[in-house]
């Protein structure tokens, strides 16, 4: 966090600089990713998608596999080294193995480029 800021401990913080650490930090004080909407706000506010990027067809297994891709983070970042990093490793590299729709530019309403995603985020 930068010095002389504070985060309210109910937002979302993206101030880590690791989109890694950013969801992590769903965790503390206490669970922030209590929603669908929640989780919508954390992906867009982390920079996963396009700004403007539907997510309508977000869903609550959406939330199960947030929430197991961060379990397994944890023993990445608090314990690298550890029995556990190998399992975890192997299954972040499982999860991320499907590619994200790629981006694309194309006219925004007022003419100019913006950037959207080829397809829903999957």
């Amino acid at each position: 966090m930068a010095l002389g800021t504070v985060t309210a401990s109910y937002e979302l913080r993206f101030d880590t600089g690791r989109v890694c650490l950013d969801l992590l930090a769903t965790t503390h004080p206490g669970e922030r990713l209590g929603s669908v909407d929640a989780l919508r706000a954390w992906i867009t506010g982390a920079g996963l998608v396009p700004e403007g990027t539907p997510l309508a067809h977000a869903d609550p297994s959406w939330l199960d596999a947030f929430r197991e891709l961060r379990a397994y983070l944890v023993p990445l970042v608090r314990a690298p080294g550890s029995p556990s990093q190998g399992p975890a490793l192997s299954r972040v590299n499982d999860l991320a193995r499907s590619a994200p729709p790629a981006p694309r530019a194309v006219p925004g309403a007022d003419g100019t480029l913006v950037r959207r995603l080829d397809g829903p985020p999957g």
